[in-house]
């Protein structure tokens, strides 16, 4: 499959005012064919593009019209080639018709401050052969918001465990007796949910050590590293561990594990 090729008329090519509103849009969108070309894009796409040249301050030609997506994806290498597999196969079962649609969450860092981006996959209604719909939504500040709260929750989740030693401690001291309920149901804040708890004790013990990792921030390529496994095992792993907690985003494994620990 070639990585490049003639570029065709742009998607609604006579439909100015359809252009308009997708250049309006406050994401970066391109439409890609069923072999994964890039055949449309709007100006939050070619903008973002021309802000982040190449160190030569070329521009990258393999995310312009006429380059193929997937090849870009599947080509990738480093710390990025992870997410990029993932990336391919998502947008290839929403060409193929097995997924109606994907997202997925990364990090997309430059020299001078760090990004997160969320990426969503949609077929184009009625397009035959199958045209798909890519967006990517810049999240840095939910990104970082959710990080500090749920760094604030440990926090909150510490004190209580704290508390809760302590009665126990007074409830020995004074010979067994026992807190008013309302103190009890406040202190069993501290105790995961039986649900919660569950579905983490399906995960094995490599799992749940990869889990830790993720739910730190920490990249998948230094994940490998400490656990002296390949970046493709990593991934591996983590597409098992969200399919077992039936979770779609790093972000979604930080709600839950912080819900867990909080109830």
């Amino acid at each position: 499959m070639q990585a490049n090729r003639t570029a065709r008329e742009p998607l609604y090519a006579d439909d100015t005012r359809a252009l308009r509103v997708l250049d309006a849009i406050d994401a970066n969108i391109a439409v890609l064919d069923s072999e994964g070309y890039i055949i449309s894009t709007n100006k939050g796409w070619r903008s973002f593009s021309a802000n982040n040249r190449h160190p030569d301050g070329s521009l990258p030609r393999q995310v312009t019209v006429g380059a193929n997506y997937l090849v870009v994806c599947s080509d990738a290498v480093g710390e990025s080639s992870e997410n990029a597999m993932l990336v391919y196969k998502g947008i290839r079962a929403v060409i193929d018709g097995r997924k109606r649609q994907f997202s997925h969450e990364y990090p997309c860092h430059s020299s001078d401050r760090q990004r997160w981006f969320l990426m969503k996959v949609k077929a184009l209604p009625s397009s035959s052969p199958r045209e798909v719909v890519i967006t990517h939504i810049d999240i840095t500040e939910r990104h970082r918001a959710e990080t500090e709260l749920f760094n604030k929750q440990r926090e909150l989740n510490s004190a209580l465990l704290d508390l809760q030693e302590m009665a126990e401690r007074i409830k020995s001291l004074l010979g067994g007796s026992y807190l008013p309920a309302s103190k009890e149901r406040d202190l069993s804040l501290a105790r995961p949910s039986a649900p919660d708890e569950c579905m983490l004790e399906t995960l094995s013990r490599r799992e749940k050590e990869i889990l830790s990792a993720l739910v730190r921030g920490e990249r998948n390529s230094k994940i490998a590293t400490q656990l002296q496994l390949s970046p493709k095992s990593v991934s591996t792993y983590q597409s098992r561990i969200f399919e077992k907690l039936k979770v779609d985003s790093v972000a979604q494994l930080v709600r839950l594990v912080s819900s867990a620990e909080l109830k």
